[in-house]
């Protein structure tokens, strides 16, 4: 009997990316583990194991995108950023008291 490795990683995967969604939790962390599995899958490689390293580069892939989908929903849920307000010309320049500028003006005059 043959186990399906890849589809069992698969649900594995999704079940993940669903509660990832829910837990928002950062989307980089399926992306951390493809950089992992994918050093494993050049030591595999290089050790003879082709067959083993072509399914590891699948789970590579397969980790890469769920971390690409992950970070857009994380994109999407993101609010938008505040609109600025409208600045007045005789307001004082972001971050300087109102008596300073007051001061400036004084001695410009």
């Amino acid at each position: 009997m043959d186990v399906p490795y890849t589809e069992i990683f698969l649900g594995l995967l999704v079940a993940y990316m669903v509660y990832s969604v829910w837990a928002r939790l950062d989307g980089r962390i399926p992306i951390g583990a493809a950089l992992v599995l994918l050093v494993v899958t050049a030591i595999v490689d290089a050790a003879g194991d082709v067959d083993a390293a072509n399914s590891l580069a699948e789970f590579v892939f397969f980790l890469l995108a769920a971390g690409v989908v992950l970070l857009l929903v994380e994109h999407l849920r993101e609010p938008p950023p505040p609109v600025p307000k409208s600045v007045s010309v005789n307001a004082p320049p972001e971050g300087v008291a109102p008596e300073a500028s007051e001061e400036r003006e004084r001695a410009a005059e």
